[in-house]
């Protein structure tokens, strides 16, 4: 079994750091649910996030970023509503399809055939001073492929404790609704997963955004 880390103990940011540079796999909680995270510039730490979900062959894992000064150094042609949606809703529950910058090296699951990656910054005090350590971080759903992420530390134990060695445990969480999620690489940009920010919110911010029709 994994071992159970509290996210409120003193040495638990440390304990992460080590475990990504490590290139392990961890779970960590974010706003909705549980994640597994990984080394974004690992690829061996990428696909073995991949396998532990069981994800199909090309799925790309997303990314997190601890900053929004961040975006700068992974993506190319941010384009001006992408700079207003993240102005507005950054730490928070939206992520953006971004061009990556053409000098990275990544793979994220795509084999770098994906001209787009998908990026947040999250509103989580955990996440973020870890993310401020690590650097982008390739994350999923701790959960199996397609299935809502897993919010009890424990039951990602039960099912995964075999897998990864460490859970950092921010407790039971709150089912919630996943990020919105926008493609800022088409223009207009459109929303192509509704979330917990309303289309109507987000429009406030940005008039433009088309809704994906189907």
């Amino acid at each position: 079994m994994a071992e159970l880390v509290n996210i409120s103990h003193p040495a638990a940011i440390d304990r992460a750091l080590r475990e990504i540079r490590s290139g392990q796999v961890i779970a960590l909680p974010l706003e909705s649910g549980y994640v597994f995270a990984a080394d974004a510039f690992n690829a061996m730490a990428v696909a073995a996030l991949h396998l532990l979900r069981n994800d199909p062959p090309g799925q790309a894992a997303s990314v997190l970023i601890g900053e929004k000064v961040r975006i700068v150094g992974i993506t190319r042609d941010l384009p001006s509503a992408a700079k207003t949606l993240i102005e507005k809703f950054w730490p928070g529950m939206l992520t953006l399809y971004l061009q990556p910058h053409p000098a990275l090296t990544w793979d994220l699951g795509d084999e770098g055939l994906l001209d787009q990656v998908a990026v947040r910054v999250p509103a989580s005090e955990f996440a973020t001073l870890l993310l401020n350590e690590t650097g982008p971080l390739a994350v999923a759903g701790a959960g199996l492929s397609g299935r809502k992420p897993l919010t009890q530390p424990e039951l990602i134990n039960e099912v995964f404790g075999s897998s990864i060695d460490v859970i950092f445990d921010g407790g039971t969480l709150e089912s919630q609704v996943s990020s919105a999620v926008v493609d800022c690489t088409t223009n207009p940009p459109q929303l192509v997963r509704p979330g917990s920010i309303a289309l109507s919110v987000l429009r406030e911010a940005c008039p433009e955004i088309t809704a994906e029709v189907g």
